[in-house]
């Protein structure tokens, strides 16, 4: 019952016909019906945005629909980039269809001009699917005028973030617009008297709705729980037998989605905690039992996000952990907000400090809380939020780990990094790991890369896997990160603290983190 629903084939569809002969399509059915009724089924249907919040897609549809502008685009966000995450690019090479007719649909209901598809340059095979697959909805005459462009952009985690993604289809970089500018007020190619706004989803989203259209809103609701109807496709990473990508209803415990799909945890080891991204705080194994859907995840103070698990067994060094998300949120923050990248700096950089015996500190895990914490001032974009959330959750929950690292920080840990999944091959349950993302700097350079360096698939709990880390880390650890102040400050204080910097021939970043840890330990001592 509900399989209709289910968007990823057994084995990818070789074309146009093949997926008709399937699923039947929606898009005609579509154009026939007014745009008043799809609003209403797919309000009925519940559908919430595979991704970020989850936010209604009724309600954003429908926004733009009413919306006065007389240009609007319908824009695909294809450039996943979530740690532990491939459900995007999975569905793309096993079907592209439905997610195309998603796209087609929003036009017809919003109005709008053209469509844009953006996705990373790297992701080769996906592209390649979406050229074909759009040539034959041409070739069909099924785009009914309506240009479909494919915009290929860069690596940066940003890239992914909306408002970023418009200004790389504008041809700028992935730098996030300010806040109060979101894409279905002010879209693309904006103007003044002309907003152009935009419905941006990604590429599940978009492919759900062509699902509610053909079978309707009623057997969509049946799956997955009341608070996410549907299926969702998730991905599960780590210490687990069966890593892989799984379309199941939302709302599966996590416990199941763990143990019985994924495969469990490795021989004599025991679950400790997941995350969910790199977006909300840590998921201990004790409340594994929570639904995997949006609501019962947010009350325990995590997220559902993009539905990409990262799993640790009992193994796992949390610091270490911790450390190389950290790092990763520092080096991916774009620095258009300089309290974003200065408080991620400091918190990146204490936690380091916890595995170098001439620099740990009792006061290293409180330092970098309250410089993440203080992360989000102005921002233009989640990624600081982001950072103030994960890095707490994950110290205050294994706070005794980072203790005992602080006594001890020779002790050998078992290192982490960042799964930013570059392929997957199904059969194997085998994903593929970017090598590169340890040599990126924090100015999004790269250090040179160690020569006869190719992309190695690694699995959960492999020796390779153990290697690669080691080998990573210590890449990391030869970077030259710098990165150019650019703090506007009044001259008076501008001078002030050029003077001091001259008299203590220490320079700005030096002096912000002194204070605070002066400030730590004199809270600490009080």
């Amino acid at each position: 019952m509900g399989r209709e629903h289910y968007l990823i084939p057994e084995a990818p569809y070789a074309d146009w016909p093949s997926y008709l002969a399937a699923t039947g399509g929606a898009l005609t059915r579509a154009r026939q019906t007014a745009p008043e009724a799809l609003l209403a089924t797919l309000a009925a249907s519940g559908l919430r945005g595979r991704g970020g919040a989850g936010f209604a897609t009724a309600v954003k549809w429908t926004a733009l629909a009413n919306h006065a502008a007389t240009t609007k685009y319908v824009v695909m966000n294809a450039a996943e980039g979530e740690p532990g995450t491939f459900k995007d690019r999975f569905l793309l090479r096993k079907n592209p269809y439905a997610a195309l007719e998603g796209l087609l649909i929003g036009a017809h209901v919003i109005g709008a001009r053209a469509a844009y598809i953006a996705a990373k340059a790297s992701f080769t095979p996906e592209l390649a699917r979406l050229r074909a697959a759009i040539a034959e909805l041409e070739a069909a005459g099924l785009c009914e005028g309506l240009p479909i462009k494919l915009v290929e952009g860069p690596e940066e985690y940003l890239f992914g973030e909306e408002k970023a993604l418009l200004n790389v289809i504008e041809g700028e970089g992935p730098l996030p617009r300010a806040p109060e500018y979101p894409p279905f007020e002010v879209g693309l190619f904006a103007r003044p008297g002309a907003p152009n706004p935009c419905l941006v989803s990604n590429v599940e989203t978009w492919a759900r709705v062509s699902t509610i259209v053909a079978h309707g809103a009623a057997s969509f609701r049946a799956l997955g729980s009341g608070d996410t109807t549907g299926p969702l496709i998730y991905t599960v990473t780590g210490d687990v037998a069966r890593p892989g990508v799984y379309e199941l209803p939302a709302g599966i415990t996590l416990r199941k989605l763990f143990n019985e799909v994924a495969g469990g945890p490795l021989p004599g080891r025991t679950f400790k905690a997941a995350l969910s991204g790199v977006s909300s705080g840590v998921i201990p194994a004790d409340k594994f039992d929570t639904p995997a859907d949006f609501g019962s995840l947010q009350l325990l103070g995590a997220g559902l996000g993009s539905a990409g698990f990262m799993v640790f067994d009992d193994s796992a060094s949390m610091p270490r952990v911790t450390q190389a998300l950290a790092r990763f949120l520092y080096v991916e923050s774009c620095y258009q907000c300089s309290s974003c990248k200065n408080g991620l700096r400091i918190a990146s950089g204490a936690i380091d400090e916890l595995f170098d015996p001439r620099k740990a500190t009792p006061d290293d895990p409180e330092r970098a809380v309250i410089a993440v914490q203080r992360a989000p001032q102005g921002n233009r974009c989640y990624l600081p939020v982001q950072g103030a959330t994960l890095i707490p959750s994950l110290i205050k929950r294994y706070r005794a780990e980072f203790d005992d690292q602080v006594r001890a920080p020779r002790q050998p840990t078992r290192q982490f990094r960042v799964p930013k999944l570059t392929d997957y091959d199904e059969a194997s349950h085998r994903f593929s790991i970017d090598l590169t993302q340890e040599l990126k700097r924090p100015d999004w350079t790269y250090d040179e890369a160690p020569v006869g360096a190719a992309p190695e698939v690694i699995a959960a709990g492999s020796e390779a896997a153990a290697r690669v880390a080691a080998q990573a880390a210590a890449n990391a650890g030869k970077a030259k990160a710098t990165i150019r102040m650019e703090l506007r400050v009044p001259e008076e204080l501008a001078a002030e603290l050029r003077a001091l910097a001259e008299r203590t021939h220490t320079d700005l970043a030096k002096q912000m983190e002194q204070a605070l840890r002066e400030w730590v330990e004199k809270k600490r001592g009080s």
